[in-house]
């Protein structure tokens, strides 16, 4: 005789001990500075890096930022930005800065402006000299400006980008990093000095719409 299978849940069939969906989705972290525009990637693995062999297993080398851990990063610059500066405008040099510095103009509650500098240069003797494409918006003038990027080495991109915002009119300029190697450029505020290769979640690949067997749980608080 058959009988009525009960609905999902309800009856004997339901397993002790396994939590609700919704119990384990208020317990993801919400990741309060990622603008709701930005698409979160996907992580599955560290990418190999192009040295010609592969030291994707090279985990003492490597190190990986997740959503989340972007977003206490960002966080805890925004809080020592706070103390000491009061950013009327964020500029982010693409493209890691962009990422950076939109979290970061939407945790201080400020207006961001993305902006391009490239090395790439037809000019005989500039080919690794930084160079701006196009202009910085004429909305910087009169204001208090922050120059972000994801990572600081020289610096010749950072204090390119001060330059030109002074000249623009800035009133005054300060510099933040994400990361920074040590005994290199030392922005006027950082997250993290290391030599490690970083990943950062936007190095992955996006997401298709139309994929939904690999579901980053970090997306699941944004």
């Amino acid at each position: 005789m058959a009988t009525k299978r009960a609905p999902p849940g309800k009856g004997s069939s339901s397993k002790k001990g396994r939590p609700s969906p919704k119990s384990s989705k208020q317990k993801v972290e919400k990741l309060v500075s990622i603008p709701s525009d930005v698409v979160l990637a996907p992580q599955a693995e560290a990418p190999r890096m192009p040295t010609g062999r592969d030291q994707s297993r090279q985990r003492s080398s490597v190190q990986e930022l997740s959503w989340a851990d972007f977003d206490r990063a960002v966080q805890e610059m925004a809080r020592a930005i706070r103390k000491t500066f009061k950013p009327e405008a964020v500029v982010g040099v693409a493209h890691g800065g962009v990422f950076v510095g939109g979290a970061l103009s939407s945790a201080l509650g400020c207006e961001f402006f993305p902006v391009r500098i490239t090395r790439r240069s037809r000019d005989r003797g500039d080919a690794n000299k930084p160079r701006l494409a196009g202009e910085l918006p004429r909305e910087l003038k009169g204001r208090r400006v922050l120059i972000v990027d994801d990572v600081a080495a020289s610096g010749d991109t950072l204090q390119l980008a001060t330059t030109l915002a002074t000249k623009a009119g800035a009133r005054e300029v300060m510099t933040a990093c994400l990361v920074a190697r040590p005994e290199g450029y030392v922005p006027d505020f950082l997250a993290l000095s290391t030599l490690a290769f970083m990943v950062f979640p936007w190095d992955y690949e996006p997401a298709r719409g139309d994929d939904v067997s690999d579901v980053d749980p970090d997306q699941a608080g944004a």
